[in-house]
């Protein structure tokens, strides 16, 4: 049977699901990273006392790069530092 345009999607798995492999490597790796912040010589403590540039390299990539706001303004005067300085004259 050939997909038809405009019908909604049946079966399969749902949106943002990640496959069983995916979530098993995770579920694993985070175990072992438990497991090694007990040793007190091969915690990510003593690895980024010891590799100060490389932690910062990832702890960079943590810090967000994007902020959403809203800003409302509720007074229409400049304060003085964004004033032009040809209103002055």
């Amino acid at each position: 049977m050939a997909f038809k345009k405009g019908k909604e999607k049946t079966g399969g798995k749902v949106k943002g699901t990640p496959n069983k492999l995916t979530k098993t490597v995770k579920e694993t790796v985070l175990a072992a990273f438990n497991d090694l912040q007990q040793d007190p010589k091969a915690n990510i403590m003593a690895w980024a006392k010891e590799q100060p540039t490389e932690f910062y390299k990832i702890a960079a990539k943590l810090i967000p790069t994007e902020v959403n706001a809203n800003v409302e303004v509720h007074k229409k005067e400049l304060p003085p530092f964004m004033r032009s300085n040809e209103s002055e004259s």
